[in-house]
């Protein structure tokens, strides 16, 4: 939490960290889980119940082409149960050819980039990857099918600071805020998607708030 603190701060150059900083702060770039173990990344930064998904890839392009626009973070399961603040069950199969249950996708971007536009943004990144993933074309690293269907769920989620031009895009997408104003979010019913814009003060705000209880346990 101390360096997602440092990360989002601007440096004494008036610049502010890379968007690959943070990304393998969270989750190391180019790789997967079944290279890297928990203690490895930091996904709990977001939702704890997220370290727990059969496979994550990190910045890897469907397909394994490296034309391809690559995902930041993927996540897939076989058995995740609606909705995401309930208790959950995870199965740690690999992709066996059957339909995936559940597919989560993070986008990540630099702290307080300002330069979006309707075609280039998050959201737009976040539901072009569902249209690829839903042809049945697309395949894993290992050259096998990702399989979903209508009754696939999809959790999307961007990382970045709200600022004017993505927060217009946020309003004219008919996106809701959240209670603190940190955060929107939506649920696109023609593609079975929840949306979640998360800022990185919402990120860091609310993992102090989950983990208080342990930091006061331990005397931190």
């Amino acid at each position: 939490m101390d360096l997602l603190d440092f990360a989002i701060k601007q440096t004494d150059t008036n610049t502010y960290q890379k968007e690959s900083f943070i990304h393998n702060l969270i989750y190391p770039m180019k790789a997967t889980s079944e290279e890297i173990s928990y203690e490895e990344h930091n996904l709990w930064l977001i939702d704890e119940k997220l370290s727990y998904f059969s496979y994550i890839s990190s910045d890897i392009p469907f397909d394994n082409n490296p034309k391809e626009r690559r995902t930041d973070i993927t996540l897939l399961d076989q058995s995740f149960e609606l909705p995401l603040n309930r208790p959950v069950a995870v199965s740690d199969e690999e992709n066996v050819g059957t339909e995936y249950d559940t597919v989560v996708i993070f986008e990540l971007k630099r702290p307080m980039r300002n330069d979006y536009n309707h075609n280039e943004n998050p959201i737009q990144q976040l539901t072009d990857y569902v249209r690829k993933l839903m042809t049945n074309k697309t395949k894993d690293r290992n050259g096998r099918l990702i399989k979903v269907s209508e009754r696939t769920k999809f959790y999307l989620y961007a990382v970045c600071d709200i600022t004017s031009t993505l927060e217009r895009i946020l309003t004219d997408r008919d996106f809701t805020a959240t209670p603190d104003r940190l955060g929107y979010y939506r649920y696109n019913t023609n593609l079975n998607a929840y949306i979640e814009v998360l800022s990185f003060d919402k990120i860091l705000n609310d993992a102090k708030k989950r983990n208080k209880i342990l930091f006061d346990k331990l005397g931190l």
